[in-house]
């Protein structure tokens, strides 16, 4: 099915910039478009509840590669760590050694942020990939709306919470002596 005037009447995403729609308008929105199925796999994506009896294929695949990037992060992080990452593994359909090889490359980044940076552009481009070659389909509405939801993530970043964050999860540690705090950009 194809959506031309939902799609069209979109405005543009950035993971830098602030969105110019809020998730909750773009949902109001998609449900007086979408078609009752592809309106319960964006539901089911945004609220991230697994519906077994949701037999969409972009939902499926958008699983099964979230959870090998997953994946990967969780043995790179027990790698890193000694650890066996075995009970973090969780399986999936299919294998891309292209995720595999551009989760290593986001581990190598110097700081966390820019850490997550990659892994969320390595989303971006999964979800490109996955909205298909059909510019109006329901492949770009889902893909879109899986977008925004990364754009307001980024948005709602703040350094100050983050250092605050930081410093609680640090203060948890018995292991851990915090002095100060700085955040580097």
């Amino acid at each position: 099915m194809s959506y031309y005037f939902l799609v069209s009447s979109l405005p543009g995403l950035s993971l830098s910039a602030k969105p110019e729609l809020s998730l909750d308008a773009f949902c109001s929105t998609c449900s007086d478009h979408l078609s009752e199925r592809d309106q319960q796999a964006l539901d089911a994506m945004l609220t991230k509840i697994k519906d077994p009896s949701l037999a969409h294929p972009f939902v499926r695949d958008w699983v099964a590669r979230e959870t090998q990037l997953r994946n990967a992060s969780a043995r790179l992080r027990a790698a890193k760590r000694q650890e066996d990452a075995g009970a973090f593994i969780k399986s999936h359909t299919g294998f891309d050694v292209g995720i595999e090889d551009q989760v290593e490359e986001a581990f190598n980044q110097t700081s966390p942020l820019d850490r997550e940076r990659a892994l969320d552009e390595l989303r971006w481009r999964i979800l490109d990939e996955l909205a298909g070659t059909e510019p109006f389909g329901g492949g770009t509405v889902l893909a879109y709306g899986l977008k925004l939801q990364m754009v307001e993530r980024w948005a709602a970043m703040d350094a100050e919470q983050g250092q605050l964050r930081i410093g609680e999860a640090l203060a948890k540690r018995p292991d851990a002596e915090v002095k100060e705090l700085t955040v580097v950009n």
